[in-house]
């Protein structure tokens, strides 16, 4: 399922506002979609419980992951459902005389508790559908970060964490980037800046015990 680009838009100025991203997410006309998904996805890593993410951006994210929104599909297969029925119900007011009327009335009931019944069936077997093929990076670029300065006995340089993050990244099955990895960098320093969690002094950061 592909997310349209005012959706993308929508997503991206909503995690800058929540997130407090800086360098914030870009969502003018030379971005392309792509790399509005690829910030969207760095950007989500960062979301914690009480962030207060709206529905409609969750449903971006969800898609852009790959995950099966289950209650649009669910939508729809009931809307089918309901269209049977009552395809169903109208040949057999077709079909059935004045003198059966009484007899037909009992088979439509017991034809609408029959599609109930079988509903549940149909709904697993829309969800049981085969999860998408992994991309083969085995962390993003922001969880490289965080993975870098989570293991950093101590302080280092901002430059030296950019670097760091690049080198694990490429080692864990993505490209090499350091523009990029600068920004998952910038975009971590704001956060674990903002919990307490490292301290930064002129380009040293420091983890904070």
């Amino acid at each position: 399922m592909s997310v349209k680009r005012e959706d993308l838009i929508k997503a991206a100025k909503e995690l800058n506002d929540v997130l407090g991203l800086d360098p914030q997410i870009k969502t003018g006309k030379r971005v392309t979609e792509k790399e509005l998904s690829e910030q969207i996805l760095e950007a989500a890593e960062l979301i914690l419980p009480e962030d207060d993410i709206s529905d409609e951006t969750v449903k971006v994210i969800k898609i852009l992951k790959g995950e099966v929104v289950e209650e649009e599909v669910d939508d729809e297969v009931e809307e089918e459902e309901e269209e049977e029925v009552e395809d169903e119900e109208e040949e057999e007011d077709e079909e059935v005389d004045a003198e059966e009327t009484e007899e037909q009335d009992e088979e439509e009931v017991e034809n609408e508790e029959n599609v109930e019944e079988e509903k549940p069936a149909e709904k697993s077997k829309v969800k049981a559908k085969p999860t998408p093929p992994s991309t083969g990076v085995g962390v993003t670029r922001i969880g490289a970060a965080a993975l870098v300065i989570k293991r950093a006995k101590n302080s280092m340089t901002v430059e030296d964490w950019v670097k760091r993050t690049d080198e694990l990244y490429v080692k864990e099955g993505g490209k090499p980037n350091l523009k990029e990895s600068r920004y998952a960098v910038n975009v971590a320093v704001k956060v674990l800046e903002t919990y307490g969690l490292i301290e930064v002094k002129g380009d040293k950061v420091s983890k904070l015990e």
